[in-house]
């Protein structure tokens, strides 16, 4: 096997270069107010087909998104306003797309629309055929509708989840096209829909993300893309597998081939949605080394490598007096979905792993620490108080001071904040963050330490394995990187 993979490396790389880049493509994105970009400042650039043509672009710079969303749009060519009765439907045909990305169906939940629900099916399949038959034969996606968070505009979601999301399953059987589910990825970012209907600048970004959500080929989840990822489109080497069917990029042609090597070469040995990672495997010196972008820690008080010491090679040991990491700027918390894990070994109460500092007219705080009575994990991250609201930190009921490794982490979804131990999800809000996002800050992170370095907040133990993402890590992902 390993004669096997050295092999497939080597017609990757030699391949690489070679890839033909087409002519101009393009997406056509049909929708209503919600793939307009109805109520986002910049939609030109924020909307989702707009971030959704910026993705694409990383992929093959040829490919390109044009927006024919229209505010109010039906799909039901007897509803209030029938997408197809509109220019922006001409247009689309006109164009001639490569693809086609449909989602329609929420202003059909109207009780005036729906009154006409039996002709949803056979009204969407009349909009397929017209795209299916154009010249240019386009791959089409069917959307499943975004919540409604609030039944706002006479939009009703009961609707929407119970009768159109399952009529848009028959469809896509009917007429063999793909889904795509908006609905799901969506349910927890209430905070991202500002009148409960239509998403902001990062709801669009999360509809483009679950749209497009291939950024690198890491097949079996682990964190790093490698030979284990080149196994596994071997094992299914001219099959149509739609895991591994990354390329030609970014759509894919149903089969597994070179192709797929392809893109896969262009990330080997990177680690997917990570911003910054400090293996802490070194051996001597005062640096941490980030190996994904150039955020390296600084060494502070003596804290000792320990190379054979780690839970994934070497770690980092904090004597709990005056040791600590510190880092230049990572992300903003209030910008949007992260995740922060490592590994821990010891520890104490009041001890912290992870903290950011406040930086300029910002309030930095604990993502990671361990709580003030028995070492339980929590994380002191909240929105700032909305009048007489105010967001407690989130203390779990996990202990992680027995002196075990421990895999230990913080998600934020852009609505809920969860902790991780193991694994394992062990705290998670009860209810949304609706008011606001967290706190503020562009300060830099401390490791090992809280961020005004009181005595009481040095960390006494063994650290490994620092990764910082800036999307929200699903819990397969979790699992797979606590193995």
């Amino acid at each position: 096997m390993k004669k096997k993979i050295s092999l497939i490396l080597i017609l990757i790389l030699a391949l690489s270069p070679t890839v033909n880049v087409a002519n101009a493509k393009l997406v056509a994105c049909v929708g209503d107010s919600i793939t307009y970009g109805s109520g986002i400042s910049n939609r030109q650039y924020d909307s989702y087909p707009a971030q959704l043509g910026r993705m694409l672009q990383k992929f093959d710079n040829q490919w390109q998104t044009q927006n024919f969303g229209v505010s109010g749009a039906t799909l039901l060519r007897n509803g209030d306003l029938p997408y197809v009765q509109q220019g922006a439907y001409n247009q689309a045909l006109s164009a001639r797309p490569d693809a086609v990305i449909i989602m329609l169906g929420t202003n059909d939940s109207k009780s005036w629309n729906w009154v006409y629900k039996d002709d949803f099916v056979s009204d969407y399949i009349f909009l397929l055929d017209a795209f299916a038959e154009l010249p240019s034969k386009p791959k089409i996606w069917i959307c499943k509708p975004v919540p409604a968070f609030n039944d706002n505009f006479g939009i009703t979601n009961a609707v929407i989840k119970d009768e159109i999301i399952p009529m848009i399953d028959q469809i896509a059987e009917l007429r063999d096209v793909e889904v795509i589910d908006l609905y799901t990825p969506l349910i927890n970012a209430s905070s991202m829909f500002p009148d409960g209907i239509h998403p902001n600048a990062g709801g669009a970004k999360l509809m483009a993300e679950a749209i497009f959500p291939l950024s690198t080929p890491n097949f079996n989840e682990d964190g790093i893309v490698n030979a284990a990822d080149i196994c596994i489109i071997i094992d299914h080497w001219g099959e149509n597998y739609f895991l591994c069917d990354v390329g030609p990029a970014p759509f894919g042609d149903d089969i597994i081939d070179v192709q797929d090597l392809v893109v896969l070469s262009e990330y080997l040995f990177t680690y997917p949605g990570a911003v910054a990672y400090w293996k802490l495997d070194e051996t001597e010196g005062y640096i941490a080394h980030d190996s994904v972008a150039d955020c390296n820690g600084t060494l502070i008080g003596d804290p000792a490598w320990q190379p054979a010491g780690g839970m994934v090679d070497g770690a980092l040991e904090f004597d709990g007096i005056d040791d600590y990491i510190s880092t230049d700027y990572v992300l903003n918390p209030e910008e949007g979905a992260f995740s922060a894990f490592a590994w821990i070994k010891g520890g104490a109460s009041e001890q912290v792993i992870i903290s950011q500092t406040d930086g300029i007219d910002g309030t930095g705080n604990t993502w990671l620490g361990l709580g003030a009575t028995s070492g339980n994990l929590m994380t002191a991250l909240v929105p700032p108080p909305v009048g007489r609201f105010i967001t407690q930190p989130m203390v779990s009921e996990a202990v992680v001071t027995d002196d075990q490794w421990h895999y230990i982490g913080f998600v934020w979804d852009g609505s809920y904040r969860s902790l991780y131990v193991d694994g394992i999800e062990v705290a998670r809000d009860a209810n949304p963050i609706t008011l606001a996002p967290l706190k503020s800050t562009t300060g830099g992170l401390y490791i090992g330490a809280g961020k005004n370095l009181e005595a009481r907040t040095f960390f006494s133990g063994l650290i490994d394995d620092v990764r910082i993402y800036n999307i929200a890590l699903n819990a397969e992902k979790i699992a797979a990187l606590s193995q």
